[in-house]
């Protein structure tokens, strides 16, 4: 049998392509973007993910890349404690705001990048570790096996099933970044079973479809928040308005919905 390819390089020449490696502070770009990003976290499809997950009210949770909640709030309503990790205190704050909201304090906030973070030294274990979107690491090999440590139970990933963008989005990076795309996409999850595969852990895998309805009260506010995610060059800001003119649609009450439709997979394994 011809030796399989070597997945993580493959994965890790996605990521230099792409110059994510060269980001020496993620904390402050995803600072800037907390608000952004908060409008379009879908908490329904997070609530949705969770139920996918067997997590008990004995369980300890570690959310590996917290964000502003999208999880972590839905899995502090059933499990025992959640840790959300995250590089961005912005997100956090926003995180905590939502978990106060809620009338929940079975939480802990931890301010790091998962690749500074050793499971046993910097963070005890968890019964649950969960890692959603958040897979962005060169040494993908590396941060799995950590990941893999941290749990005393169960792991699950949730990442993109085919292509990183939809057509319509991938017409507009390309109008607004050049005819390369700018910054290219991470593998699907294929890559990352067959880098799990290699580590001796078989995983499961569940794809699904998502729907993301997201409501504006114009085309610039909604090439407004774009803007803030993706920090377009200077001069390119009527071409993401006409993009988002021509996208959304009216809702009825004055205002515009954007509709995204996607495949993901979750990727489980118990211990």
């Amino acid at each position: 049998m011809e030796p399989l390819p070597d997945y993580n390089e493959l994965w890790r020449a996605a990521v230099e392509a792409g110059g994510r490696e060269k980001i020496d502070d993620p904390g402050a770009v995803w600072d800037r973007r907390a608000g952004a990003y908060d409008r379009v976290r879908g908490e329904e499809r997070g609530a949705a993910e969770v139920s996918m997950m067997a997590i008990g009210p004995d369980d300890t949770v570690l959310d590996i890349g917290a964000g502003t909640g999208r999880l972590a709030v839905p899995m502090a309503r059933v499990a025992r404690h959640v840790t959300a990790l995250d590089p961005s205190g912005k997100m956090l704050a926003v995180l905590g705001r939502h978990m106060e909201e809620a009338g929940l304090g079975n939480y802990t906030c931890m301010k790091a990048r998962w690749e500074d973070v050793t499971p046993g030294v910097d963070i005890g274990p968890h019964t649950v570790v969960v890692a959603a979107n958040s897979l962005g690491f060169a040494d993908l090999r590396r941060e799995l096996e950590k990941i893999d440590a941290a749990a005393t139970k169960a792991v699950y990933l949730f990442w993109h099933a085919g292509d990183w963008r939809e057509r319509d989005d991938q017409k507009l990076w390309r109008e607004v970044f050049g005819a390369e795309g700018g910054r290219v996409g991470y593998p699907d999850y294929l890559f990352v079973i067959h880098i799990l595969h290699d580590l001796g852990i078989y995983a499961n895998v569940r794809v699904y479809g998502t729907e993301t309805v997201r409501h504006y009260p114009s085309p610039e506010a909604a090439a407004a928040d774009w803007a803030r995610m993706h920090e377009p060059p200077a001069g390119k800001e009527e071409v993401v308005v006409e993009h988002f003119r021509k996208a959304l649609e009216p809702d009825g009450d004055g205002g515009y919905v954007l509709v995204r439709r996607r495949r993901r997979a979750m990727v489980w394994w118990e211990k």
